[in-house]
């Protein structure tokens, strides 16, 4: 069949075509606006009408996910001529872009894994493996924020498929090979493996290498032997995602759990966070931890013992728990953890919430209770079991 041509002004559907964003081997995608209201979207067209049923294929999957980091699907025509996409606009720049302008702080690269990791949880999560997954895919809008694009390639997992192939409406193989080499794992490379969600980690393996380095990974190195000062967190993340798939990491979910624990990230010198102008210099040692405590519980439980012949005793826990939620959700640290020079922070190195301090706040006195417990993670280096709950670390503060 002939291939498309598309010129701005012209209507597909609801739509009139503006700008065209982008072109690749199979459809190109266009900024467009709506004939009556005002809103802005993705259309997205394949060169060749014939190949309709991949793009019906990418929409189906895209209606079964639903995560803020995933571009969300407004609509899709197969039986216009010629057929469709809907897809939400991304106003910004794709991760390749900003690639090119320079290398990541590793706090912002951390950020932008995690985004990613969170979109393909929830693709994971119903089923569907990309395929395909490249900083080109990766869109980040104005904001920064992350959306995972272009499920072109993508398919359902084997453990999903059944659901959806009971009606005839997907295909799980092509019997290709599909993708980009550099990202594309060991296994993927065989047209009649399984498909498996954790190609898609190997992929984020390859993009983590790219944010912390600004290099394409060559052989066995690690991100440290381009960047000694990395946090030695990172290099058993990349090798637990650029590993062989009986050794790779087992889910996105442990990709978020590893990416919470790794806290004593470097920033740049006039970095400036969110709410307080500071640098974290790293994680704040177990000594220094337990003498704010102490600092801060001291005068609480000289209270509860004064008041504990009248009975008063739970209103001074009470107390407490009121102090620790307040001052660190408004200020970040207690008064024992500004004499320690410490603070609580959420994964991303910002001020907690309000919810975040009080669910950490609950969770440890629940620990103390529990003679302690939850604080044994501290002895592997390892969070505590009330920041694991709550999403928080405690950081020592920089200059």
């Amino acid at each position: 069949m002939a291939e498309v041509t598309l010129t701005p002004g012209q209507a597909l559907g609801e739509w009139i075509l503006e700008e065209k964003l982008g072109q690749g081997a199979n459809a190109c995608v266009w900024r467009a606006r709506h004939k009556a209201l005002p809103r802005s979207a993705a259309i997205k067209v394949p060169h060749d009408p014939g190949v309709t049923a991949r793009l019906a294929r990418e929409g189906k999957l895209l209606e079964r996910i639903e995560s803020a980091h995933v571009v969300r699907i407004l609509g899709l025509d197969p039986d216009h001529s010629p057929p469709y996409l809907v897809l939400e606009f991304v106003s910004g720049q794709t991760l390749r872009e900003r690639l090119e302008e320079g290398s990541l702080d590793a706090p912002e690269a951390r950020r932008i894994l995690r985004e990613i990791a969170s979109g393909l949880a929830a693709a994971h999560a119903r089923g569907v493996v990309h395929r395909d997954l490249k900083p080109e895919n990766v869109l980040l809008d104005e904001e920064g924020q992350v959306r995972i694009a272009d499920f072109g390639l993508g398919a359902l997992a084997a453990e999903a498929a059944h659901e959806v192939l009971a009606s005839g409406s997907l295909q799980t193989r092509e019997g290709s090979v599909v993708g980009t080499l550099r990202y594309m794992a060991p296994e993927a490379r065989d047209p009649d493996a399984e498909l498996d969600p954790r190609t898609d980690l190997y992929a984020l393996g390859v993009i983590l290498f790219e944010l912390l380095t600004g290099e394409a990974p060559c052989g066995g190195e690690v991100p440290s032997d381009v960047r000694p000062e990395l946090d030695p967190r990172w290099d058993p993340l990349y090798r637990g995602l650029c590993a062989r798939l009986p050794s790779r990491l087992e889910s996105a979910e442990a990709v978020l759990k590893r990416l919470a624990a790794i806290g004593d990230l470097p920033c740049a010198p006039d970095a400036v966070e969110a709410g307080a102008n500071r640098c974290v210099r790293g994680g704040a040692g177990p000594l220094a931890r337990a003498l704010a405590f102490l600092l801060d519980v001291i005068p609480f439980i000289a209270l509860a013992a004064l008041t504990l012949r009248h009975g008063r005793g739970l209103p001074a826990l009470g107390a407490f728990v009121i102090y620790d939620v307040l001052a660190t959700a408004l200020t970040g640290r207690t008064l024992g953890k500004y004499l320690c020079d410490i603070e609580l922070a959420d994964a991303e190195g910002r001020r907690p919430t309000v919810a975040q301090s009080f669910q950490r706040a609950t969770m440890r006195l629940v620990s103390l209770g529990a003679f302690g417990l939850g604080y044994l993670p501290t002895l592997i280096g390892r969070p505590t079991l009330h920041d694991a709950f709550a999403g928080t670390q405690v950081l020592s503060r920089g200059p």
